[in-house]
């Protein structure tokens, strides 16, 4: 009965000037309060969401950028073993020019030494006709007691180096 009695003592008027009150503080609260408080949280609320979008962009830009530097390295990779293989290529060309010429200079050389060598041989086997057909004309002089003319030495010669070439 606490509560009626409160009920009953507020004249009307007094309750009506309380509920205009009530909705004028309600309409200068938000007009002063909530207001600028919501559109405080709608600038935060906006900022946020365009860090996300910013940052969701950036991530994106970093994978695009790590996925770049990973055809770079690849291809950097490719472009390296290339020119290992090129080197390799050019150091075993290289290489078999090297044998070639030093196969065709010792070929050349065996060649040099084996006409040195004939050539030689037939200066040994003239000069040794010639000792031999100076030594037979004197073998044979004495034995005649004779001495023979240059035409008949050196058919002598030539007829003895036929004999022996035959034999």
């Amino acid at each position: 009965m606490l509560g009626t009695t409160t009920l009953a003592a507020l004249p009307l008027g007094n309750m009506l000037f309380i509920i205009i009150a009530f909705l004028l503080l309600m309409l200068i609260l938000k007009k002063v309060a909530y207001g600028p408080l919501t559109k405080v949280l709608d600038e935060r609320a906006d900022k946020i969401s365009s860090d996300i979008d910013g940052a969701e962009v950036a991530r994106q830009e970093a994978e695009k950028l790590a996925s770049q530097r990973q055809a770079e390295l690849a291809e950097t990779r490719q472009n390296a073993t290339k020119v290992v293989n090129d080197a390799k290529a050019s150091a075993q060309k290289q290489s078999d020019l090297i044998v070639s010429a030093a196969n065709d200079r010792a070929a050349s050389v065996s060649q040099q030494a084996q006409t040195d060598a004939q050539k030689l041989k037939e200066d040994a086997i003239s000069g040794a006709k010639n000792d031999v057909a100076a030594l037979s004309v004197a073998i044979a002089s004495k034995l005649m007691q004779k001495e023979l003319s240059l035409n008949d030495q050196q058919a002598l010669i030539d007829a003895y180096i036929s004999d022996l070439e035959t034999k």
